[in-house]
């Protein structure tokens, strides 16, 4: 697959400002000149691509080499060439440049135009585009691609990588690698799959001829994907992304966000039909049909909600340290001038909150935090919009919000003159956020936000039980509440926790590890001050062995939240393990203080006060942890981490017959549940029975408990480590 001639995103942000003159350890090839290490963008499968200087006419330019062993594929020159002389017959501005091909020594290369900005990939990556925002990308898009269409050319690989939004806003369509024209021979073999898989169309799935519509149903996908945030067809393997677009349901974009207008999931939905006589034929009606949905959305907001409504709440500016003298004089009178710019708009409502109240607000419509960087006659101010979602304690474990960033920047030679400019662009910023967003009364979505928030609640309660049935049925129940509302950072939490133990259940499966830090800080992108997706976070650097990480979220966690139990007892136990147990003791005690019904805090603390020394105090603790089972158990009969910890507490209080039945009937609720049978094994190590321990140990390897987790350390099971049988399990 060709390469995108512009990986500028990072390349050219590190690259910084360039001066004509090349580097000192410039290499030239051709009459291009740049340095094979610092100035390499980019690279795919058969070619790199520099930043280089064009020593003939002085500008920079992306140049892309193919590459030497390029030659084991006999079909990638012609490949090249083909990519060249396509994109190079098409003139538009959202169509990257070719300024010529060419070749040297017998290398082939394209120089093209060096654009810097950012692929949509990366775009959607960081952040969730605004309707009018997806809408002036969609008629770009589509603009270059009526061209492309015009001229014959299939493109076969549109996808998000393959679109640059620039700093100005202007978007390139990019890589014309694999694109091919109506009359042109295919050079790649019949049924053989190219493109990127996830904007695939089924007949390109299917390896079958393809006609513009193709193209017509990638750029609905492309589109579906930055519109919803979502993939239409998603799918962890290629496999099932192949099966989904060839017999999978599409989902509304209605159904996946809030507010999606209709108007545009119409257009979205015949793009992506999968019969191509349902489709548009070509680029060109659907470039149409996309700005007459435009004019009928902008209709519609012009009617319903140019005006700035509801209740905002605008926090003290903060200031930097770069001048701090001079960022905190001009701060209170930007936040003055701020409130009285938004209080002219009569439906809005605009309260000065103190430094200290919290940004979820659960009263107003939108909080406004902003951030003020002054260096001489150089201003920057960063707004962040909170978008809070109601029927919440926004002081609570539960509070959700939504934040939109953005920055505005200006350069005056007075103070007086940076301030206004400042003001006046930022309101142009605000009212655009705020005009684009629903207000809370919104009724279906404020139902969608409750319902969401209860299927985590439940999921929640189930998580923690302690065997495979209930971290399933706990992960369908944050999956259940995304499908309700994507931006609920607690269910992004609750489903990040439960990656982490599926870790620990599915084998020490690293890629959940992955997923599950990708979830936390997804959480923590909806939600910066969301207490438990730091505490998961931290949770997957633990076991990851990064334990100075791992510490840090802890703390942090406990700073936003001095009721999450969850990090007390997690940071308890790497002081634990460290030896440290008087600082250990009181962050265990913490835990139990603030959620008694987690008999797992007891037994850790039980242990740590005895490593301490505090025999009479272990012992009482034991006694409060099988008590606070008890009484849990007579609630929720089917927590079997309960269970499993009380039979642990009752062993180690000397309660043998007790700790044995508690522990046989854990087994019997859960007679192949791998957790279980590992909480088993310690049990019956204590009560001195290894033939019991091993076979409950081989039970729980074979059920994918990650006993590596736990089988080297735990010292329940000293007992059992002169066994050859449990050499072999180590």
């Amino acid at each position: 697959m060709a390469l995108n001639p512009v990986v500028s995103v990072a390349g050219c942000a590190a690259l910084g400002h360039r001066t004509s003159s090349p580097p000192p350890l410039a290499m030239q090839f051709a009459h291009f000149q740049f340095d094979p290490e610092t100035d390499r963008i980019g690279e795919g499968a058969l070619s790199e691509v520099y930043r280089a200087e064009d020593m003939n006419l002085g500008r920079p330019v992306a140049l892309k080499i193919l590459r030497a062993h390029a030659e084991i594929d006999p079909q990638a020159e012609r490949r090249f060439k083909r990519e060249a002389k396509h994109a190079s017959s098409l003139a538009h501005e959202h169509i990257a440049t070719i300024y010529e091909y060419g070749e040297d020594k017998g290398t082939s290369f394209i120089a093209m135009e060096f654009l810097e900005g950012e692929t949509l990939d990366k775009v959607i990556k960081g952040r969730t585009l605004g309707f009018e925002e997806c809408l002036r990308i969609a008629v770009q898009v589509t603009s270059a691609l009526e061209l492309v269409h015009q001229a014959g050319i299939l493109h076969r690989d549109l996808k998000p990588g393959n679109v640059l939004l620039q700093r100005n806003g202007k978007l390139k369509l990019l890589d014309f690698g694999i694109a091919r024209a109506r009359d042109e021979t295919n050079i790649t073999q019949q049924g053989v799959l190219v493109g990127t898989v996830l904007y695939m169309s089924p007949e390109q799935v299917r390896g079958e001829d393809l006609d513009l519509r193709s193209d017509i149903f990638s750029l609905g996908a492309v589109l579906y994907h930055i519109t919803t945030g979502t993939l239409p067809f998603p799918g962890d393997n290629f496999p099932e992304v192949c099966m989904a677009i060839l017999d999978g349901e599409l989902k509304p974009p209605t159904k996946v966000r809030h507010g999606f207008p209709k108007p545009l999931e119409a257009f979205l939905l015949k793009c992506l039909a999968k019969d191509p006589a349902d489709r548009f034929t070509d680029a060109s009606e659907a470039h149409n049909a996309l700005l007459g949905v435009n004019e009928t959305l902008a209709g519609t907001r012009s009617r319903t909600h140019t005006r700035l409504q509801g209740t905002l709440r605008l926090s003290p500016t903060t200031c930097a340290q770069s001048d701090a003298e001079a960022c905190a004089i001009m701060a209170g009178s930007i936040r003055k001038d701020l409130a009285s710019a938004l209080s002219r708009n009569k439906e809005l409502t605009v309260v000065l909150g103190e430094q200290e109240e919290h940004s979820n607000g659960a009263d107003v419509d939108y909080v406004v935090d902003t951030h003020l960087d002054v260096q001489g006659q150089d201003g920057r101010l960063e707004l962040a919009v909170h978008f809070p979602s109601e029927g919440t304690d926004a002081s609570g474990p539960d509070a959700t919000v939504r934040v939109v960033r953005d920055t505005v920047k200006s350069s005056k030679d007075s103070e007086w003159a940076l301030q206004e400019s400042l003001v006046r662009n930022s309101m142009r910023v605000l009212r655009k956020r705020l005009t684009e967003a629903p207000l809370r009364a919104d009724a279906l979505e404020n139902e969608k936000t409750r319902a969401a928030l209860a299927a985590t609640t439940r999921g929640m309660a189930v998580l923690r039980k302690g065997t495979t049935k209930h971290l399933l049925a706990a992960s369908a129940k944050f999956r259940k509440a995304l499908e309700l509302d994507r931006y609920c950072a607690l269910a992004h939490a609750g489903l990040a926790e439960a990656m982490v133990r599926k870790f620990l259940t599915w084998d020490g499966d690293p890629t959940f590890l992955d997923e599950a830090r990708e979830r936390a800080k997804r959480a923590i992108s909806l939600d910066p001050k969301c207490a438990l997706a730091h505490t998961v976070l931290g949770f997957a650097y633990h076991l990851s062995g990064r334990l100075d990480e791992a510490e840090r979220m802890y703390r942090l966690a406990i700073q936003m939240d001095k009721k999450e139990w969850l990090s007390h007892r997690l940071l308890g136990a790497i002081k634990s393990r460290a030896g440290n147990f008087e600082g250990a003791a009181p962050l265990l005690q913490k835990a139990i203080d603030l959620c008694p019904s987690h008999i797992g805090s007891y037994d850790h603390l039980y242990g740590v006060r005895q490593c301490l020394g505090q025999y009479e105090e272990a012992l009482e603790i034991a006694d409060k942890g099988i008590a606070a089972a008890r009484k849990h158990l007579r609630d929720e009969p089917d927590d079997m981490d309960a269970r499993a910890h009380m039979a642990l507490l009752l062993a180690r209080r000397g309660s043998d017959d007790a700790s044995r039945e508690a522990i046989d009937a854990a087994r019997d609720l859960a007679p192949r549940d791998g957790t279980t049978a590992f909480h088993s094994a310690c049990v019956y190590a204590l009560l001195g029975d290894p033939p019991a321990a091993i076979e409950a140990l081989n039970l729980a390897q074979d059920r994918g408990y990650y006993i590596a987790s736990e089988i080297r350390a735990n010292s329940d099971l000293d007992v059992l480590r002169g066994l050859p049988e449990f050499q072999e399990l180590t």
